[in-house]
Order: structure tokens, then C-alpha cells, then sequence
């Protein structure tokens, strides 16, 4: 790439950003926003209140609990973490740490028809502790209870970690994840539900997911803008008059560029209001642990190191700049705003096709974070910059492939570039009709042809 075709570059971008920031419409829709932020929230922590009330635990069945601990390099035996005399619900259950294995205490259970005890089984999981709660199916003991046994039995857990020393950096990697609960049960057939997860937890999905969705939403809301600039320009005959100072590469990536930050900066005021907003619940609530706060797991983000950040920041902003850019073509097929629309379903149909996409891979990850289609995913260049930085930072995608998508995008985005720019130059005389695909094709075949006979 030149350095001629980018000059200028800077000057778009501060001129175009200004006039963003100063427009009603960002200002209005920023407003919008905050209040949104300042409100989630609380109303959420009221949703919790109110639903916590309704499905509170208050009489257990549990009688008797046989502890089968699997965790020798946290736990000795299990009875560290059986202390419930202070618990109303479960002060009377009676546990008993056992060395029997699992299968045998399940077959036990299930030949007793015992219908008020349960197992307690904590063991390594694919990514963490989980802690699984059996009980036999049809008996007194129901699911509801298990669920708050397990959780405090968690909490005492937590709580037990916080006291041992010694360990090494792969276990403590590995309780710095928050615990997963299983709650299975004997069938009458002597059959153990398996429930256990072969791919992402539940923690690491919402994070996944929650990039995926933060990188869709600002694709969509800042490719729209670069489209309206654009034509906004052409139908004012604006850039006629800047062409005559400024490349076209320059003049279309320096308003993506600016688009893009002003989206950005969009997303950033609300996190940071939801921030606030949180912490002011938390007093407000009396409260250390906001329901917001509850949603996110615990060492959730220990793989986010200061290399995973960087490499995943750029494969979003490349993925941005690919996204705003097919959208600026869109945008350089028209003349009119009324047929802005029109031209943006090549648009739409390449940005929903990338977003279902990325949102089945993030699917498939709950079964199997290594099969081929997410594999496919976290490399092509629709849905890379939304499944890929997620799956780095949950350390379940290689830095190598994150790496390979990185240059996928650079040499995707150079001649996405060249080709908007190539387009928005020869578009800029005309007033007529929209152009379609086609002819848009038809006449970059053309130039070439011509460069090349020069």
C-alpha cells in the first residue's frame, strides 16, 4: 500500500469523529444509554430479591450424606468442608466420609433404596472442582435441595482454599475457576444420570458469548454510520471537493476509523456506567455480592494476560474495519439516502451470516470446544473477530490460530480496502440509479484491465 493513498488519513478521522460526538443523535443515544446502565442493575438485584423468596430452600429431606472426596491435593478425606451446624436447613444432616469409590457408594444407594440420602462427590472436571450431588430418583429428596446443599457446600469449599498453602501453579490455575454443580440421580433401572460437560462450562460460554454479542452490536452500529457518512458525502457533493486533497483509501478509512471509535466509546460509557451502577447497588442492597456481580464467575478471566488482550483487541478491530469497510461499499453504490437500505442487504447478508455462524460455533462449544466446525470458525475472517479473542481468553482456542486469523484479516482487509476505495472513486460522479454487484464487479475488472495495459 502506498503512502500517498493513506495520507490525510488523520485529518478525515479527527473531522469526521468531531462532527459525530457533536451530533444529536450520538448525544441523544448516549444519554439513552446511561440510563439504561444506571438502572440494570438494581432492577436486576430487585428480580433476584424477589425470586430468591419464592424459591428459597427452608426444609430439607436429606438425612445423611456420604462424602466420596476426589480431590486429594485440596481435600483430605472431605470433612474439611462438612461443618453445617450453623446451617438452619442442613444442621442435621449426618455425613460420613467414606473410601468406597463412587460406583460402588451409587450401587449402595441404589440397592438400599434409600431415599433420604444423597452422595457428595467432589472431583477435577474438565475445567475446575465440580461438586456433584446424587441422590436416587423418586425418593423424598428432591432436586431444589440438592441444588442449596451443593451451593453451600461450595461456599464452605471457597472458604476452606483460602486456608492451604503449597500448591502448585497448575492447581491453583485450576481453583481459580469458580466450582461447577452437578445434580444427578440414580434412575430406577440403577442407572447414573451423566450429565458432565465435555466442552466450555457455563461461565466460559457467557464470556464467549458476551464478546460475541459486544462485537456484533458495535459492527452493526458503526458499519451503519460509515454507510451513512458516505452517502451523506456523496449527495452533498462534499467529497467531490475532498477528493481533490485526499486519496480515496484515505478519505474511506479515516471515517471507518472514526466510526468505529465512536462506537467503541459508546460501549465503554455504558460498562463503566453498569460499573457504577453496580457498586451503588451494593450499598444501596447492603450487599458485597450484587446479583450482577454473581453472574460473573469467579477467575473467569485468569487466562487474560497482557498478550491475549493485545492479540485479541486486534483481531476485533481488523474484523471491525472488514465489516465497516464492505458497508462503506455499500454505501458508495448510492447517491441517495432513501436508497441507502437497498444497497445494504449485501451488508446485512454477510454481517447475520457471520453472527449465526459464530453463534452456532459458541453453541458447539458447550459439547466440544475442539471439533472442526469451531475450529473452521475461529479462522474465517467472518467469524473469527467474534468467536476467536473469547476462546483465547478462556484458553480453549491456540494462540497460533488467533495468530493465522490476525493475518487472514490484514490481507483480507488491504484488499477490501483497495477495492472500496477503487469503487468509491469511480462512484463518485454518479447520481443516477443504484449500481448493482455486478456492475460494481464489471467495472473493477475493467480498471484493471486497463492498469494492466498501461
Amino acid at each position: 500500500m502506498k503512502s500517498n493513498e493513506l495520507r490525510g488519513t488523520g485529518d478525515v478521522f479527527r473531522f469526521t469523529l468531531i462532527q459525530t460526538l457533536k451530533s444529536k443523535a450520538y448525544i441523544v443515544s448516549v444519554v439513552l444509554l446511561l440510563v439504561t446502565a444506571i438502572f440494570t442493575a438494581p432492577v436486576m438485584q430487585l428480580i433476584k430479591s424477589g425470586a430468591a423468596g419464592n424459591k428459597k430452600v427452608e426444609t430439607s429431606n436429606i438425612k445423611k450424606a456420604y462424602v466420596c472426596n476426589e480431590l486429594p491435593f485440596l481435600l483430605e478425606g472431605g470433612s474439611e468442608i462438612t461443618d453445617l451446624s450453623e446451617n438452619e436447613v442442613f444442621k442435621k444432616v449426618e455425613f460420613e466420609v467414606t473410601t468406597e469409590t463412587f460406583d460402588a457408594l451409587s450401587e449402595r444407594l441404589e440397592k438400599e433404596g434409600d431415599g433420604t440420602s444423597v452422595i457428595v462427590h467432589p472431583y477435577l472436571g474438565v475445567q475446575g472442582v465440580t461438586v456433584e450431588i446424587v441422590r436416587l430418583g423418586g425418593g423424598d429428596v428432591k432436586g431444589d435441595e440438592c441444588s442449596a446443599l451443593a451451593d453451600i457446600l461450595c461456599e464452605k469449599l471457597d472458604q476452606y482454599k483460602k486456608k492451604i498453602s503449597g500448591l502448585s501453579e497448575e492447581e491453583l490455575k485450576i481453583l481459580a475457576y469458580n466450582y461447577e454443580v452437578e445434580i444427578n440421580y440414580i434412575t430406577p433401572e440403577g442407572e447414573l444420570t451423566d450429565d458432565a460437560d465435555k466442552g466450555i462450562n457455563g461461565g466460559q460460554f457467557g464470556v464467549v458469548y458476551f464478546i460475541m454479542f459486544a462485537v456484533s452490536m458495535i459492527c452493526i452500529m458503526a458499519s451503519t454510520q460509515v454507510a451513512t457518512a458516505v452517502v451523506t458525502d456523496k449527495s452533498s457533493r462534499v467529497v467531490e471537493l475532498l477528493l481533490t486533497s485526499v486519496r480515496p483509501m484515505a478519505l474511506l478509512l479515516g471515517k471507518i476509523l472514526a466510526m468505529l471509535v465512536a462506537t467503541i466509546g459508546q460501549m465503554v460509557i455504558l460498562v463503566c456506567a453498569v460499573v457504577i451502577s453496580n457498586k451503588l447497588t451494593g450499598m444501596l442492597f447492603n450487599t458485597e455480592s450484587t446479583y450482577l456481580t454473581s453472574l460473573i464467575p469467579k477467575g473467569i478471566l485468569s487466562n487474560l494476560t497482557v498478550a491475549n488482550a493485545v492479540v485479541s483487541f486486534t483481531l476485533i478491530a481488523l474484523g471491525l474495519v472488514f465489516y465497516a469497510t464492505l458497508a462503506g461499499l455499500c454505501g458508495a453504490m448510492v447517491s441517495k439516502m432513501e436508497e441507502l437500505q437497498e444497497s445494504l442487504k449485501y451488508f446485512t447478508t454477510v454481517s447475520i451470516l457471520g453472527m449465526y455462524a459464530a453463534i452456532a460455533a459458541i453453541l458447539s462449544m458447550q459439547k466440544s470446544a475442539t471439533n472442526i466446525f469451531v475450529k473452521f470458525c475461529e479462522l474465517f475472517p467472518l467469524t473469527s473477530p467474534m468467536t476467536t479473542p473469547g476462546a483465547r481468553i478462556i484458553d480453549v482456542a491456540p494462540m497460533s490460530y488467533a495468530l493465522i486469523a490476525i493475518a487472514i484479516l490484514l490481507v483480507l482487509d488491504y484488499l477490501t480496502l483497495r477495492f472500496a476505495a477503487g469503487v468509491y472513486e469511480g462512484l463518485i460522479t454518479n447520481m443516477g440509479n443504484p449500481i448493482k454487484l455486478k456492475d460494481v464487479i464489471a467495472m473493477a475488472r475493467n480498471k484493471k484491465s486497463k492498469g494492466g495495459a498501461d
